[in-house]
Parts: C-alpha cells; structure tokens; sequence
C-alpha cells in the first residue's frame, strides 16, 4: 500500500507543479503569497503534504508505535519515495520535449 500510495503523491505533486495547466494557479497563488506559492512551485515540498493527506485517508500502519509518531514516519517514507518517482517523471518530460 505504501508503494501505491507514494505514486499517488507522485503523480499528483508532478501534476500540481510542473503542468502547464496548473501553471496560472501557480502564479496566481505566488503573487498572492509567496511561501504557498514556493510550496505550490516544489514538488518535493507539494509531495510531502499530498502524503500527509494520504495517510490521514488510507491509515496506513508501518510501525506499532503511537499513533501519530506512526503517521508522521509512514507519511515522511511515502514522500520520500515520491521524490524518486517524482524525478524520473521531470527527467522523462524533459526528454519528451526535445
């Protein structure tokens, strides 16, 4: 589950910050606010709240400890394998384009 659940955050922070679709929504929340708008921009840092939420959703359970230490560490892995993803699909966009 945690490997579905880290495609997910993958594909959605890639869709979020690095699509041209979501580009005016981008800009628009970074003239707004900058810090969201750096947050809306990365997709590391996107990543790591659209983990979060997954977590919060599905419940998944990596380690038997308090709850809410294991929710943090199962988000923090579920973004962290993201990230991969998340830079093979830049590197494969930026080949795609050439």
């Amino acid at each position: 589950m945690i490997i579905y659940l880290s495609f997910i955050a993958a594909s959605v922070s890639f869709t979020v910050t690095e699509t041209k679709i979501f580009k005016p929504m981008r800009e628009w929340v970074k003239g707004k606010n900058s810090f969201l708008g750096e947050l809306l921009s990365c997709g590391y840092c996107f990543s790591h709240w659209v983990a979060f939420i997954l977590v919060a959703i599905y419940r998944p359970i990596l380690f038997e400890s308090w709850w809410l230490l294991d929710y943090f560490f199962t988000a923090l892995i579920i973004a962290w394998l993201a990230a991969f993803q998340w830079v093979l699909m830049c590197w494969l966009m930026s080949h795609a384009e050439k």
